[in-house]
């Protein structure tokens, strides 16, 4: 069975599968739930100094959730009396950390952080809401500060830093900071500056906004705030937040925590070997409560038991290790074919703009007369027909930087416009 400990900034947690600071935790007993239902640590709901007078909002689109992101309805005063205790008894009953979410602001910050000690091992900066006084919305007036969630870090990087240096000296906890979606070359420049500041760790990322989108029916948009504006997050999100832990990772020496889109065991796997040490959950998990966590993380194991792995450790980082013994293709390098696996569906012909690839009479994998042939020397390996094709009939090999081609299947030496050059193996 595989090793599923791992640890970040000094703290173990049995399994890397962890619920993000959203509905699931949004009190002490639901972070029972959670500890119960089997996740490898717990993150609380993010608190500020004044609770939030409206809840989230949700919305389902294709592939994703439109929300209203807002930190906990509960006043300070309950989450240190009632929610805290209860959270920190049920971290010590499960023998997991116990990470809590506070925000938002240096000054908010620093008020915080001694007061929500003594029930922490650790912190998690949110900076979703890191800009007061940016947007005000009417719906929630009665809040102390008013504030839209931040889409950028359009003047500069000093609230997050700011916030961190305020931490920073009022606790010797670890401290966790979570962050914004950014462009390429921004989130590595983020990342080191964090880093820098003092933190011990990264999550990324939190929700990615402004978007929005519209009922075709009656013309309204989805979730009716102010400016139509709301936060994208679920499936839809992650190939940004991947690729900001990717950038994140590859900067930084100090672990990172990937949130974001994760609906299936390998969107975990992806996100641990673009360099995550754990991963946060939380859409994927609204749908069926609390004891996702653990259904998640027996999941993750199998996966790596049956794909010959001895620990979560062996797979952290492999993307960035095998992206640093690749290069890119730069030029044009036909695509792999096997026509064994070829079921003849005709969908390689009909992608195919370079008339590389047609139908031809013979039998082909399930019985069918046609199978695809394939002319590798019209072939540019644009890759549109590897996408298009449902089985592994046609694969993009992979170019290492000693000039060899892989099969990106078995990573045995392979010739473009043809299959494996040796017979297949792990």
């Amino acid at each position: 069975m595989a090793e599923m400990r791992v640890e970040i900034a000094g703290l173990e947690f049995p399994n890397p599968i962890l619920p993000g600071a959203g509905p699931l935790v949004d009190n002490g007993l639901k972070l029972a739930a959670v500890a119960a239902g089997g996740a490898g640590g717990l993150v609380t709901r993010t608190v500020t100094v004044a609770p939030a007078t409206a809840p989230p909002r949700h919305a389902e689109i294709r592939g994703g959730v439109l929300n209203t992101p807002r930190w906990s309805e509960l006043p300070l005063s309950q989450w240190l009396e009632i929610e805290y205790p209860r959270a920190r008894a049920a971290a010590d009953a499960a023998g997991i950390p116990l990470i809590v979410s506070i925000g938002y602001t240096a000054e908010e910050v620093a008020y915080l952080a001694p007061r929500v000690a003594p029930f922490a091992d650790a912190f998690e900066l949110s900076m979703m809401h890191g800009e007061p006084g940016l947007l005000t919305d009417p719906v929630t007036e009665g809040e102390l500060v008013h504030r839209q969630p931040v889409s950028t870090w359009t003047r500069g990087p000093s609230p997050v830093l700011d916030a961190i240096r305020a931490i920073k000296p009022a606790t010797d906890k670890p401290l966790i900071v979570k962050v914004n979606p950014l462009g390429s070359s921004e989130m590595g420049a983020l990342a080191r500056e964090i880093e820098a500041a003092g933190a011990d760790a990264i999550t990324a990322t939190n929700a990615f906004g402004p978007v929005t989108a519209l009922d075709v029916e009656s013309g309204r948009f989805l979730l009716d705030t102010p400016d139509g504006h709301a936060w994208l997050s679920g499936a839809a999100l992650k190939p940004l937040a991947l690729r900001c832990v990717f950038d994140i990772a590859r900067s930084v020496s100090i672990p990172v925590i990937g949130a974001g889109g994760i609906t299936k065991t390998e969107d975990a796997v992806e996100y641990l070997m673009a360099g995550a040490s754990a991963v946060e959950i939380t859409t994927g998990a609204l749908k069926t409560g609390a004891a996702f966590y653990g259904r998640f993380a027996g999941r993750l194991s199998n996966w790596l038991d049956a794909h010959g792995y001895a620990s979560v450790a062996e797979i952290q980082g492999l993307g960035i290790r095998r992206w640093e013994s690749l290069q890119p293709h730069r030029d044009s390098v036909p695509v792999l074919y096997d026509i064994d696996e070829c079921i003849g569906c005709e969908l390689c012909e009909l992608s195919c703009h370079y008339d590389a690839i047609y139908m031809v009479p013979g039998k082909n994998k399930v019985g069918g007369d046609l199978v695809a042939e394939f002319n590798a020397d019209r072939c540019f390996g644009c890759g549109l027909c590897v996408v298009r094709c449902p089985t592994d009939a046609l694969l993009m090999p992979m170019l290492q930087r000693d000039g060899i081609y892989l099969h990106p299947k078995t990573l045995q030496p392979a010739k473009p416009g043809s299959g494996s050059i040796e017979t297949p193996t792990r």
